[in-house]
């Protein structure tokens, strides 16, 4: 019960917004054209940086970009939400 409650608070009060990144991502997973690909990609390294900057883990970052570059790569969900797991455990345990 606990954990869930934590996972719950962890969702959606700590997690930062990411919806800027995933709308970068949905248009190049669209976009056939090379030139405005490389557009969205250099969008897509702005973000990432302000995302680190503003205090992001760069681990669960990389991983949540993988996971949406390829929407249909399971095991990158997976790792995902492994490690978002593994997080909330080390917050409880320290």
């Amino acid at each position: 019960m606990f954990a869930a409650t934590l996972q719950i608070i962890y969702q959606f009060h700590i997690m930062p917004n990411f919806a800027k990144l995933n709308n970068i991502y949905w248009r190049l997973r669209a976009q056939r054209n090379k030139n405005l690909r490389r557009k969205y990609y250099r969008y897509a390294a702005v973000e990432k940086k302000r995302l680190i900057d503003s205090g992001v883990d760069p681990e669960e970052l990389r991983l949540y970009c993988r996971a949406l570059s390829g929407r249909l790569n399971v095991h990158a969900e997976k790792r995902l939400q492994a490690y978002r797991t593994n997080m909330i455990k080390d917050r409880i345990s320290s």
